[in-house]
């Protein structure tokens, strides 16, 4: 189905039930639980980066974390010691 722009060509609709947004759920859940986990709900971005993938991250990390830090859930905090990923205050 095809919606049309703001003064443009119509733009496709994305649905939640679409194939292109279903995979980015699970491993979108996966990374938010596991900075939910931590401590001060902060992680260094080089400890998701050499970790193991969560299970249903099926797209990989480093595209899921660009995924949430474009969605701003998470947030990118830059520190002495590299990118710490914090999470996004609702």
């Amino acid at each position: 189905v095809r919606t049309p722009g703001p003064g443009g060509p119509p733009r496709p609709r994305v649905t939640p039930g679409d194939p292109v947004v279903t995979p980015l759920s699970p491993g979108r859940r996966a990374l938010l639980a596991l900075v939910r986990r931590s401590r001060h709900r902060e992680v260094p971005l080089r400890d998701l980066q050499g970790g193991k993938t969560p299970p249903g991250a099926g797209l990989g990390v480093p595209f899921l974390l660009h995924d949430l830090l474009g969605a701003e859930q998470l947030q990118s905090v830059p520190t002495a010691a590299g990118p710490l990923l914090r999470l996004a205050e609702s």
